[in-house]
C-alpha cells in the first residue's frame, strides 16, 4: 500500500511537472497584445484605406473618349461656395490648374436630399437649391421663376445671395456642351438628418433619401449631357464640438437617423461604383481624415485655404489621370 502511494505521487508529480514545461513553453510563444496598439489592425483597415475610383469617359462599345474639359460644372454646396469668385475660392483655384473654364454653381447651405417629395418652397425653401431642382433647371428648361418667388419670400434674409443668378446660369447653360460635372457637397444630409436611403423599403419617395436624390440627379443629367463625364468627391471628414468645446470625431455622434458621416460616404461610393461605375474621390479617408483632417478646416468642418489646395489637386488628379502624359498614347474618339 506504502509503495502503491509513492508510485501514484511520483506519477502526478511527473504530470504536473510537464504541465508546467508545456505551459512555460506557450508563453514564450504567446503575448497578450492590446489591438488599439497594433497599426492597421482591426477597423482600422477600412478606415484608412483609399476609396477612390477613376473612371474614365467612354462610348457604348467602351472606347475611351479623349476630352479637352474646357468646361467644367460643379453642384454642390460650402467647399465651392465659400469665398466664390475670390482668388482663394476652389472654383478660381480649379479654374487655374485646370485652364478650363469654370461654371460655379454650388449654393451655401444647400443639400442632396429633398426634405420632402414635392416642390413645396413655402414650406422647405432650401429644396430649390437641390442637386436634382438644379438638374431640372439645366436639363428641362424648368421654368423656376414662381418657385423662386415662393423662396425668396420664405427664406428673407437667409436667402442664398449667389442663388438667383446660379439658377439664371442652369436656365441659360446648354448642358450638352459641357465636358466634366462635380459633384461635391459637405457633410450638411448628414447634420440635418436626410435619410441616406440604405434601407429603400423605410422610403417610398427617392427624392427625400441622400441615395435617391442623388441617383435620380445623375440619371436626368447623364440623359442631357452623355459626353461629359462625372468626378463625384465624397463629403470631407468633420468634427463635432463635445460638450466641452473640444472636437470629437464625428462618428461619435450619429444623427437623428442614427447614421453618422461614414454611412452617407460609403453609400455614396458603393452607389458611383456599382450602379453608375463614375469616378468617386474620396475625401473622408484619404488626406481630410481623422488623423489629419483638422490641419485642412477652419473650424471642425468647413476647408481652409490648404483644405481648398488639397481639392483642388485632388481634382487635378482625378481629371489629369487619363491624359496622354499619365497613361501614353489614348486611343479612342473627341
Amino acid at each position: 500500500m506504502k509503495k502503491f502511494n509513492v508510485f501514484h505521487i511520483i506519477f502526478i508529480a511527473l504530470i504536473l511537472f510537464l504541465g508546467l514545461a508545456v505551459f512555460l513553453r506557450i508563453k514564450g510563444w504567446v503575448r497578450v497584445v492590446d489591438p488599439a496598439a497594433i497599426p492597421g489592425t482591426g477597423e482600422g483597415i477600412a478606415d484608412y484605406e483609399c476609396h477612390d475610383h477613376i473612371m474614365p469617359l467612354t462610348d457604348e462599345e467602351y472606347n475611351l473618349i479623349r476630352q479637352n474639359e474646357e468646361t467644367i460644372l460643379i453642384l454642390g454646396n460650402d467647399p465651392f461656395a465659400a469665398d466664390r469668385g475670390d482668388e482663394k475660392g476652389l472654383g478660381t483655384m480649379l479654374g487655374k490648374l485646370s485652364g478650363a473654364s469654370v461654371i460655379n454653381c454650388a449654393v451655401s447651405g444647400s443639400y442632396i436630399g429633398m426634405t420632402e417629395p414635392c416642390f413645396d418652397f413655402s414650406v422647405n425653401p432650401m429644396n430649390i437649391f437641390s442637386p436634382y431642382y438644379l438638374a431640372c433647371v439645366a436639363c428641362g428648361g424648368k421654368d423656376y421663376t414662381t418657385d423662386l418667388e415662393m423662396a425668396e419670400t420664405a427664406l428673407g434674409n437667409s436667402f442664398p445671395e449667389e442663388g438667383r443668378e446660379i439658377l439664371s446660369l442652369l436656365g441659360e447653360l446648354d448642358i450638352s456642351s459641357v465636358d466634366v460635372i462635380v459633384i461635391f457637397y459637405d457633410g450638411e444630409d448628414y447634420l440635418k438628418g436626410t435619410p441616406t436611403g440604405l434601407d429603400e423599403a423605410r422610403y417610398s419617395d427617392p427624392y427625400s433619401t441622400y441615395l435617391g436624390a442623388f441617383s435620380s440627379t445623375v440619371e436626368m443629367l447623364r440623359m442631357y449631357a452623355p459626353k461629359a463625364r462625372f468626378i463625384i468627391m465624397s463629403a470631407p471628414y468633420m468634427y463635432i464640438s463635445g460638450k466641452d468645446g473640444k472636437p470629437e470625431a464625428c462618428e461619435d455622434h450619429p444623427n437623428s437617423e442614427g447614421a453618422d458621416l461614414s454611412d452617407y460616404v460609403l453609400g455614396l461610393y458603393r452607389m458611383c461604383v456599382n450602379d453608375f461605375d463614375i469616378t468617386f474621390l474620396d475625401n473622408y479617408y484619404t488626406g481630410i481624415n481623422f488623423p489629419d483632417g483638422s490641419g485642412y478646416l477652419s473650424d471642425g468642418r468647413h476647408l481652409n485655404e490648404e483644405g481648398r489646395q488639397l481639392v483642388s489637386e485632388r481634382l487635378m488628379y482625378a481629371l489629369t489621370y487619363y491624359d496622354e502624359s499619365n497613361i501614353g498614347n489614348v486611343a479612342g474618339t473627341v
